[in-house]
C-alpha cells in the first residue's frame, strides 16, 4: 500500500472516530479513572476506536491493531503493516469541555511510520502526514525557523501521573530558564503536531511515552522537516525511553542543554 493510499485511509478512520466522539463532547457524559485521578476514559473512548477499527477492518483487513482501549495490541509489531490509534488523545480536556483533544492514527511498516492523521474536531483542524510533507487543513506546512533559545515555544507533553511529577518540575525549570516559554496543552500528538506545522518549537518527554500517544506526531514532525530523538540524541522509534521533537534547527542544542540541566537536578 503506498503512503496516499494509507493517508487517505487515515483521514477516513480519523473522521469517522470525530463524529462518534463528537456525539459525546460537553454532552455531561461519565467517566472512570484507568490508573489514577488524571487518567481518565469514557464511553467516547471506547466507541470513537470501535468506529476507527471497522474502517479499519474494511479499508486493511490484514493490518494489526494497536490502541488503548478495549482489547486492542498494546505494542507496535516490528513486522508487517499495523495501525496505532488514540481515539481520543486529551482526555482530560475531554471530559472537561477543553477543545483540546484530538483522535489520532498513524500506519507502520515494520514498526516504521509511514503515514498518519490527527484531527481536532472542536477546532476544525486536520494535521495529516503521508511521506515527507505535513499538511494542516490540506495546505502544506513545516517546522519553525526559530534558532535563538530565548525565543522557542516549548510544549512538555508526558503526562502528570505521579511517578512522573519530579520528571516533570525537572523539565519545566528547564524551559523557564533556558528557553522561551511553556505551553503545557494536555495533548500530546496535538503538541506534536503543533511542532510539525511550526506553531510551537519543540515538545520534551523525558519518559518512555505509549506509540498511541506520540507515533503519529513523531512521524508529522519528521515530515514537516524537523527531528525526532531520544535524550541521547539516537533516533526516536516507538519503544524509545524519551522523546525530544524540534525544528532541526535547535535540536543538538536543546538536547545537549536539557542532558546538562537533568545531570544537576
Amino acid at each position: 500500500m503506498t503512503a496516499d493510499a494509507s493517508l487517505a485511509i487515515a483521514r477516513e478512520a480519523t473522521e469517522a472516530g470525530a463524529k462518534i466522539a463528537c456525539r459525546y463532547f460537553r454532552a455531561g457524559i461519565d467517566n472512570e479513572f484507568k490508573r489514577d485521578r488524571m487518567d481518565p476514559v469514557s464511553k467516547a473512548d471506547q466507541e470513537a476506536q470501535a468506529r476507527i477499527i471497522d474502517v479499519l477492518d474494511e479499508r486493511d483487513p490484514a493490518a494489526a491493531i494497536v490502541g488503548e482501549e478495549n482489547d486492542a495490541r498494546k505494542t507496535v509489531p516490528e513486522s508487517g503493516a499495523a495501525w496505532i490509534i488514540d481515539p481520543i488523545d486529551g482526555t482530560n480536556n475531554f471530559v472537561r469541555g477543553n477543545r483540546l483533544w484530538s483522535v489520532s492514527l498513524a500506519r507502520t511498516v515494520d514498526g516504521e511510520p509511514v503515514a498518519a492523521a490527527t484531527t481536532l474536531p472542536a477546532t476544525d483542524d486536520t494535521y495529516a502526514a503521508g511521506g515527507d510533507v505535513v499538511e494542516r487543513n490540506g495546505v502544506d506546512h513545516s517546522v519553525s525557523d526559530r534558532t535563538d533559545p530565548a525565543s522557542l515555544i516549548v510544549a512538555p507533553i508526558f503526562g502528570l501521573k505521579q511517578r512522573d511529577r519530579d520528571e516533570y518540575d525537572h523539565v519545566t525549570s528547564y524551559i523557564h530558564h533556558e528557553l522561551g516559554d511553556l505551553r503545557r496543552l494536555g495533548s500530546g500528538q496535538t503538541s506534536l503536531a503543533m511542532v510539525a506545522c511550526g506553531e510551537i518549537d519543540a515538545a520534551i518527554s523525558t519518559v518512555h511515552m505509549t506509540a498511541w500517544d506520540t507515533v503519529a506526531g513523531a512521524h508529522m514532525v519528521r515530515a514537516g522537516g524537523g527531528r525526532v530523538t531520544d535524550l541521547s540524541g539516537d533516533r526516536w522509534r516507538h519503544d524509545s525511553d524519551s522523546l525530544i521533537a524540534t525544528n532541526g534547527a535547535v535540536h543538538e542544542d536543546v538536547v545537549a542543554s536539557l542532558r546538562e540541566r537533568l545531570d544537576r537536578e
